[in-house]
């Protein structure tokens, strides 16, 4: 009778340590609804009662569920000790130690998972605490040996593959397999990229945005409208360093020409919302979809305006360039032009990072130059601040540099088409041969 009612209790033990070893064991993983709410039924009913770290309550289950098999197999091995050994009477014990091993280790915990949502475990987290805290000394124990274990471990001589790396890797098997195209491709990577990006890298910048004064007039800012073609409009008290607000475009269709000569921009601005430039670019596209805002303006760390940002730079950090009916030209948007081999034209806010995976794909591989000894050799270098070819170029050449000058460096030739005093604007790049060593 004790024999029964201890192989009862190690088959309980077993059953509840396995379903509670298969919740730790689908953490972080995509799961189907059903199957997630008894994580989170766990993790916010149970876990928080037990006392115990998650690393610890996971090896106690791993401890629980080893030690119920072994006792469940030393009661089995038991019954020897009152009837002979024969060949039938150990295949007729084996096949109930089978059974019963693949009913409550295996069947039962995998249906209480799939088919409950994980609130039973809540009325006997008692239960399961007593469980963990009965075999928290041989966890503690297995842990310390664990510990020692991985000081004896080798270094790591290599570090692990950036799941950026992994992803180029897998990119590049599925173009060899014919599996992606190139479009393919670049929307994998800029999706990759886009949790890395901030927002001073997608934004129109203060010397490119259009804002206007709190004091022009409704009508005044109708006829401005009719020539620029924009749906929001910052608006600004003084300077553009004091936004005040922005101007939608479909609000002036509730005012009569009669309001619109005497009303400004400051009677109908909204109230405009500020970010840091070093804010998430993924971070700030859910708030602003949570706020339904479709403009922010950026400031700097001086808390000065560098610029604003719209939903469409965040989609066309993914997507690429989103050209709409008034935007029909080439040089008005950011896209390079390819005038041949090795040699763009870009707009001055073109950046780095996206120079450097162009150029990547016109620079010969490891064996060509072996082939080729005038193979040009690019060096972007990263310890350049400026995050836009134009900013490069000033940066390269230590001044703004006027069209029509020509700066070579990182074995590009950089060549000023168009510039002002206080930007480059247009920038032919231009890849440049290397001499070959003389012997």
């Amino acid at each position: 009778m004790t024999g029964v009612l201890l192989l009862i209790i190690a088959i309980a033990v077993l059953t509840l340590a396995a379903y509670a070893d298969r919740v730790y064991s689908e953490m972080g993983k995509f799961l189907a609804r059903e199957y997630q709410e008894n994580l989170d039924a766990w993790t916010r009913l149970v876990e928080p009662g037990i006392g115990l770290s998650r690393d610890n309550i996971a090896l106690s289950c791993w401890v629980l569920r080893q030690s119920a098999l072994g006792c469940i197999g030393i009661l089995f091995g038991l019954k020897f000790l009152y009837k002979p050994i024969t060949t039938g009477s150990v295949a007729e014990t084996l096949f109930e130690l089978i059974v019963v091993i693949l009913l409550f280790d295996r069947l039962l915990p995998q249906l209480f998972f799939a088919r409950t949502r994980g609130t039973w475990a809540a009325r006997i987290r008692v239960l399961f605490q007593l469980l963990f805290w009965i075999a928290m000394p041989v966890t503690l124990g297995l842990s310390l040996l664990l510990s020692i274990a991985s000081l004896a471990e080798p270094d790591q001589e290599h570090e692990d593959d950036s799941p950026a790396e992994a992803v180029d890797a897998l990119l590049e098997a599925g173009e060899e397999e014919g599996i992606l195209e190139e479009s393919d491709m670049t929307l994998v990577r800029n999706v990759v990229e886009f949790g890395d990006k901030v927002v001073r890298e997608v934004m129109t910048p203060r010397p490119q945005m259009f804002a206007v004064s709190d004091t022009m007039t409704v009508a005044a800012f109708t006829d401005l409208l009719t020539e620029h073609n924009f749906s929001r409009v910052p608006v600004y008290s003084g300077t553009v360093d004091n936004i005040t607000g922005i101007a939608f475009a479909h609000d002036l269709l509730q005012i009569s020409d009669t309001e619109a000569a005497h009303k400004t921009l400051r009677d109908i601005q909204r109230p405009a919302v500020f970010v840091p430039e070093p804010k998430k670019v993924n971070e700030l596209l859910r708030e602003m979809q949570r706020a339904k805002q479709h403009m922010c303006v950026v400031i700097d760390e001086y808390g000065a305006v560098a610029g604003i940002v719209t939903i469409e730079d965040l989609i066309e950090a993914i997507v690429g360039s989103i050209a709409d009916e008034h935007e029909t030209s080439a040089e008005d948007t950011d896209e390079p032009l390819r005038e041949e081999t090795g040699v763009y034209v870009l707009p001055g806010s073109f950046e780095v990072s996206r120079l450097r995976d162009l150029l990547a794909e016109e620079t010969p591989s490891q064996g060509d130059e072996e082939e080729n000894s005038e193979a040009p050799e690019l060096r972007i270098s990263a310890d350049y601040e400026a995050t836009t070819v134009g900013g490069l170029v000033s940066e390269i050449a230590g001044h703004i540099p006027q069209a029509g000058e020509v700066i070579e460096a990182e074995g590009l030739r950089f060549e000023v088409l168009a510039s002002t005093a206080r930007r480059v604007d247009r920038v032919r790049v231009r890849l440049v041969p290397t001499k070959p060593n003389a012997e």
